[in-house]
C-alpha cells in the first residue's frame, strides 16, 4: 500500500531531519535513538479523523509514501513507514498540541526532488485539480509502480 502524506508547519521539523529522542522516558525499545517523525490526528472528533485512523492502523512498516508540502503546494519527498506507536510526546514537545498523536517514524527519506501535483496526478491517473487533504491511501488500482519508476526510486524500493 502506498500512502500520501500532506504535511505543513509544525511536522517539517521532524521530517526533515532526524531528531534525537535519547531523553524520551516512554520510548519503547523499537522506536529509534535518532529518526524522522511524523504524526496523524486520529481522535474521533470528526470523519477525517475516524478516517485517518483507520487508515494509521492498516500502515504497514515498509510502506512507501510520497510527502506533499501543504503550505507549498508540491510532492516534496519520499520514504517509508518505519515504527508506528500512540503518544503525546511529540505533539507536546514538537507539534505545538496539534493533536497528532498516531505517530511514525519515516526511514529512507529521499527529498532531493520537487513534484508539482499535476505531474504525480497524470502519473496516478488522478484527476489533474487533485490536491491530497488529510492522510490519503493511494488505491490498489492506481499505478504505484510507475509512479516509482517516474520517482526514480524504483530501483531501491520494491513495492509492499
Amino acid at each position: 500500500m502506498m500512502w500520501i502524506v500532506p504535511v505543513g508547519p509544525p511536522f517539517m521539523e521532524t521530517l526533515e531531519s532526524e531528531i534525537d529522542l535519547t531523553e524520551w522516558e516512554d520510548r519503547t525499545l523499537d522506536f529509534p535513538f535518532f529518526a524522522r517523525v511524523l504524526g496523524v490526528r486520529t481522535e474521533a472528533v470528526d470523519s477525517d479523523r475516524t478516517r485517518n485512523k483507520q487508515y494509521w492502523e492498516s500502515m504497514a512498516s515498509g510502506d512507501p509514501l510520497l510527502v506533499y508540502r501543504s503550505d507549498a503546494e508540491r510532492y516534496v519527498g519520499f520514504g517509508r513507514i518505519g515504527v508506528k506507536t500512540q503518544t503525546t510526546y511529540f505533539d507536546k514537545a514538537y507539534w505545538n498540541d496539534e493533536g497528532a498523536l498516531s505517530v511514525f517514524t519515516v526511514t529512507d527519506y529521499d527529498d532531493s526532488f520537487a513534484l508539482e501535483p499535476e505531474q504525480v496526478n497524470a502519473v496516478l491517473d488522478y484527476e489533474e485539480t487533485f490536491r491530497p487533504y488529510g492522510l490519503s491511501k493511494v488505491s490498489a488500482d492506481r499505478p504505484v509502480s510507475d509512479l516509482l519508476f517516474f520517482l526514480d526510486v524504483n530501483r531501491n524500493y520494491a513495492t509492499t
